[in-house]
């Protein structure tokens, strides 16, 4: 169950739903009122920096993350993509 959670795509839906389910529904930079125009969903992954340069442990695994931009500020928020999709499993279940 997990790594379907993990793998399986999070559409730009599924973000909103969950922006607006956590009650995020403004942009934090501009305050323009979110809606089916006001975002652009990016999912990238996350290297940490070398132990050396932070107080993380050697070896830790990358983080997968989604990126959020408002589409009129070019603020950018991130989401750490697991919880995004283990709350939409949570919602789904709930249903």
């Amino acid at each position: 169950m997990m790594s379907e959670t993990c793998t399986r795509e999070i559409s730009k839906a599924d973000v909103e739903r969950f922006l607006f389910g956590k009650h995020i529904t403004a942009c934090p930079a501009c305050g323009r009122f979110r809606s089916a125009c006001d975002l652009d969903v990016q999912s990238i992954t996350c290297q940490r920096a070398p132990a050396a340069a932070t107080s993380l442990p050697t070896g830790a695994a990358p983080v997968d993350v989604l990126m959020v931009v408002c589409q009129n500020c070019g603020a950018i928020q991130f989401h750490d993509r697991t919880v995004v999709a283990k709350w939409l499993d949570c919602q789904r279940r709930a249903k």
